[in-house]
């Protein structure tokens, strides 16, 4: 070992920056300490830039050259006389560059547990190749919504809390640099004010809006000015929706709103203001409105609120959700230059990626995005539910094949921001691998998905690794054959695809039983809280798709014998939370704890009106 090696590292960080660069130093400072089985010390050094930190492997302090510039947060690693130079564009690269370097060193950052350090020789250090790193999409975020954190209730709010602590560092780790609340018709609160600390000292940006333009027109006016107010196809207006796009005084109030969002939060980075979460449209169908279809009464709220903020160069850009009714852009759309669309395509396939030509479902959702980056010129989020507990049925599901492929796709069309929707720590538990998947793609698109698979069984089980990855790649097998018509609790379908689909969810159920079985080579122990968790939601993953296979099948029948099989169904389906009732609330999270409880009734409910004949979906969950 050379002396240069054998040296204890010490760590100098800028004294002249913030509080993200000074974490992301005791970060790398405890990290290595871990690994290398000595104090690694940590001091700030005036000469040091705010993006930068440097670390002593001797004796030497000389100051090497300023970087060229990186974009975003981009980051590298060098060396100089005895020296380690970690740069960044941002404070918060340095995070991200931080953890990268103690990956190169063998440490591992798998979602839901904690980070593991393995002890190495200080030559490993020494030894570290220059590179660089320039992520793929500029923005990388994760969004919740504000209700499931349960915040009237100050025992599931801690509980929430719980998960906070652990998730939004590993999202930092792992490159991640924005979070999105989604806000409800219903919710009280604009952001959850106990994550904010957690959020800021690792540079994470924040995002508030949401389905919000109900609240933006209060539904107390309506009394006294239901002209404010959506008509239906008969013209009798309701408090309901979202407003009539045509009355000026509505349009002025709901600008308002949204400006004072603005104003009284600075620090938002993107406003996201939405329409009411309906899959048929709330929008006017009054004289004035009815001829204008849902997209261009949308746009008429957004550019409005958009030619407000146009002279401030301080506000924020304005989303424009394709979603539902809006997923495929109308000709007639003319955003103003500070508005972006973000595209939601939740009924997409995720059996299949994006731009899989021979998929049945695919092809039509591709296309109305690359019409939405025309029409915008190339401004756009793509919102993702890789890790969608309610469109997934809380069932468990791994796709890291389908999350590589369709981020390479999004960056192909020139697409820079990707964000993901999460539940919490039930999608940690249930989505490890796309959770995995995602945040190495959202830095680079061309990681290799099954390599995503096994780092994340090794990491989140590392004393049974080869048993939990051969269950996580049948949990794989399994999420191909279920995925392919939008939410998997409601299997509304043709008849001729109803038969195909049938055989494929009893293969499902078996193949769940295969992660099952290689997960049952591990003796449970106090140590394998974790697997028997995963277990449990396998378990509950095959008795739902079986389920479901047989109420498929009761459709198919007539008179007693459909009302007998599905009533049977149904109750298959209905028992199977059982499985998820037994498990810790720590690793299922508010999500399942509590929101599974009431959404699964809502499930339940659309199964039945499918079996009496109405497949209509509730209209609006939220």
């Amino acid at each position: 070992m050379s002396k240069e090696g054998a040296a204890a590292p010490r760590i100098r960080y800028s004294a002249t920056g913030g509080e993200v660069a000074t974490l992301a130093a005791r970060d790398l400072s405890s990290g290595l300490a871990a690994m290398l089985g000595s104090e690694v010390s940590s001091s700030p050094d005036a000469l040091i830039p705010s993006t930068e930190i440097r670390i002593d492997l001797g004796s030497s302090t000389s100051a090497p050259a300023s970087p060229i510039g990186f974009e975003g947060d981009g980051f590298d690693i060098s060396r100089a006389d005895g020296l380690i130079v970690v740069r960044a564009g941002t404070e918060r690269g340095l995070v991200h560059a931080a953890s990268n370097l103690l990956e190169r060193l063998g440490a591992q950052f798998p979602p839901g547990v904690a980070p593991l350090y393995p002890r190495i020789e200080s030559g490993r250090l020494a030894a570290l190749e220059p590179w660089r790193v320039t992520p793929a999409f500029r923005r990388r975020a994760f969004i919740s919504d504000i209700m499931t954190w349960n915040y009237n209730f100050p025992d599931r709010l801690d509980l929430h809390l719980h998960h906070d602590r652990e998730f939004i560092p590993w999202m930092a780790r792992r490159g991640i640099n924005a979070f999105s609340y989604i806000r409800h018709a219903h919710d009280t609160r604009l952001k959850i004010d106990e994550v904010a600390p957690l959020l800021r000292e690792r540079g994470i940006g924040v995002e508030y809006g949401g389905h919000v333009l109900q609240l933006l027109l209060p539904r107390d006016r309506f009394a006294e000015h239901p002209e404010y107010f959506p008509a239906g196809d008969d013209g009798v207006r309701a408090a309901s929706g979202n407003l009539c796009v045509s009355d000026p005084d509505a349009i002025a109030l709901v600008r308002t709103g949204a400006l004072a969002y603005v104003h009284d939060h600075p620090e938002n980075e993107l406003l996201h203001i939405w329409g009411a979460d309906v899959r048929r449209g709330a929008w006017c169908r009054c004289g004035k409105c009815r001829e204008l279809p849902p997209q261009l009464q949308y746009m008429e709220v957004v550019n409005a609120i958009a030619g407000a903020l146009a002279a401030d160069s301080k506000a924020p850009p304005i989303a424009y959700l394709a979603y539902h009714d809006t997923i495929d852009p109308h000709p007639g759309l003319k955003p103003l230059d500070n508005v972006w669309f973000e595209w939601a395509p939740r009924e997409r396939c995720y059996s299949h990626a994006i731009d899989e030509p021979a998929c049945e479902i695919n092809p039509r959702y591709l296309e109305s995005l690359k019409r939405y980056i025309d029409i915008f010129n190339g401004r756009g989020h793509i919102f993702e539910y890789y890790a969608d507990a309610i469109l997934f049925g809380g069932l468990g599901f791994a796709t890291p094949a389908v999350v590589a492929s369709d981020l390479r796709a999004y960056r192909r069309l020139g697409i820079t921001s990707i964000s993901c929707l999460t539940f919490g720590a039930y999608s940690v538990m249930a989505y490890p691998v796309n959770l995995e998947a995602f945040v190495r793609g959202s830095r680079d698109p061309n990681f290799e998905p099954d390599a995503s698979l096994v780092d994340t069984s090794t990491g989140r089980h590392p004393r049974y690794s080869t048993e939990m990855a051969a269950a996580y790649h049948a949990v794989e097998r399994a999420s191909k054959l279920c995925l392919d018509y939008a939410d998997v609790m409601h299997p509304v379908m043709l008849p001729e695809k109803a038969v195909r689909k049938r055989n494929e969810l009893r293969e499902a159920a078996l193949t769940f039983n295969e992660a099952i079985a290689a997960a049952d080579q591990i003796v449970s122990s106090p140590v394998t809280c974790l697997a028997d968790a995963e277990k449990d939601l396998w378990r509950y993953s095959s008795d739902v798709l079986a389920g479901l296979c047989d109420y498929l099948g009761a459709l198919e029948q007539t008179g007693v014998h459909r009302k007998i099989w599905g009533e049977a169904a149904i109750t298959r389906v209905t028992d199977a939370i059982e499985r998820i009732r037994g498990i810790d609330p720590e690793i299922k999270g508010t999500w399942g704890a509590y929101d599974f409880e009431w959404i699964r009734e809502i499930w339940l409910g659309a199964l039945q009106r499918g079996l009496d004949g109405d497949g209509k979906p509730a209209e609006e969950l939220f």
